[in-house]
């Protein structure tokens, strides 16, 4: 697999990420019941962790992959005559291996908190435009 192969897989799973609080939503019906609405709300969180986790990781061993072949002599170090070796793919794969931190400090850390939030946010707007609605209903109906 290549680099720009991980990298679509991690862009697909920021779209299930953004999605998945909305798909939830309908999964078995709209309930109304505490424990109902947790237990969607708690699994649709573990979906779009690992739906960011899982492709981050498959691209950190993709990089990881690389850049242990960029070590010609093998002597744990990268010198200037190594370097001068390396085609343009390669140079991008270090480059994105060495600046991976903002990647995995988000990834890791930052996308639990995130993903909490957000469909916190997705669940209550759709919550209350779906109460919203039956009321609506209840008075063209009356």
């Amino acid at each position: 697999m290549s680099i720009d192969t991980a990298i679509n897989f991690r862009i697909f799973g920021y779209v299930i990420f953004l999605l998945a609080p909305f798909f939830a939503f309908f999964i078995k019906g709209i309930s109304r019941k505490l424990l109902s609405v947790s237990i969607k709300y708690l699994l649709t969180i573990s979906v779009m962790y690992l739906f960011i986790v899982g492709p981050l990781f498959n691209l950190s061993y993709q990089l990881d992959s690389i850049v242990i072949q960029l070590d010609r002599d093998g002597d744990g170090f990268i010198s200037h005559h190594e370097e001068a070796t390396w085609t343009v793919s390669e140079v991008r794969a270090h480059k994105m291996w060495v600046g991976d931190g903002a990647r995995n400090v988000f990834g890791y850390l930052i996308s639990p908190i995130f993903a909490s939030v957000y469909a916190a946010i997705i669940f209550i707007v759709l919550y209350v435009g779906y109460w919203f609605v039956g009321k609506i209903r209840k008075r063209s109906i009356a």
